[in-house]
């Protein structure tokens, strides 16, 4: 699969966000609101804080000159879903760092697309693969950390011990205390691993 075809309809960072407050708005302007408006409001909220708010480490810094930069992202994500809204700016902020190209893609518009990048058979978002020059994948990480991965886990095997509402509390307590550290320390771990 050449991923480059991808690549080049994706929208920056920019355009995204652009994208997504036009789908918010379009979505109020609905005669019967649905509770996606609130998802697509918060998301927006929570990507301009996370933006402005986050840095990388010094060490994450330090380690990002030794880091190779012959590839590009390609971000699959909806403007509604909150794990992207916590992971996309930092992503953005990282690929800044590295010198490469992020381009963003809208899950159920390329659900073609989507069906090679399942989680468990889930169609979870957002995920981010590293794309070669040649157009092939790299690598991937998604749809979240692995401690979230875990949180996750956890709710799954013991749905009346740990509900879903003390999971999505705990998700985003966790990407507040961990401020980006994990996802950018695991990208470049991914990109060590699978980047000559």
């Amino acid at each position: 699969m050449d991923l480059l075809n991808y690549i080049n309809k994706g929208l920056t960072y920019e355009n995204y966000i652009v994208r997504v407050e036009d789908e918010l708005e379009a979505e109020i302007e609905i005669d019967d609101p649905k509770e996606i408006v609130q998802y697509y409001a918060l998301g927006l909220q929570r990507m301009n804080r996370v933006f402005k708010t986050f840095n990388l480490t010094p060490v994450q810094e330090a380690r990002i000159k030794n880091t190779a930069n012959n590839f590009k992202f390609l971000i699959i994500t909806e403007g509604w879903c909150g794990d992207a809204s916590q992971i996309l700016p930092v992503v953005e902020k990282l690929a800044i760092a590295l010198n490469v190209e992020a381009s963003y893609i809208f899950r159920d518009e390329n659900l073609e697309l989507m069906e090679n990048y399942k989680t468990n058979g889930a169609i979870s978002i957002p995920i981010i693969i590293g794309v070669a020059e040649d157009g092939s994948e790299l690598f991937r990480f998604g749809p979240r950390p692995q401690y979230g991965m875990d949180l996750l886990h956890r709710f799954k095997n013991n749905p009346d011990i740990y509900s879903k509402e003390e999971f999505h509390e705990d998700l985003q307590k966790y990407y507040n205390n961990n401020k980006g550290v994990d996802i950018v320390n695991e990208i470049l771990d991914l990109i060590d691993e699978n980047v000559q």
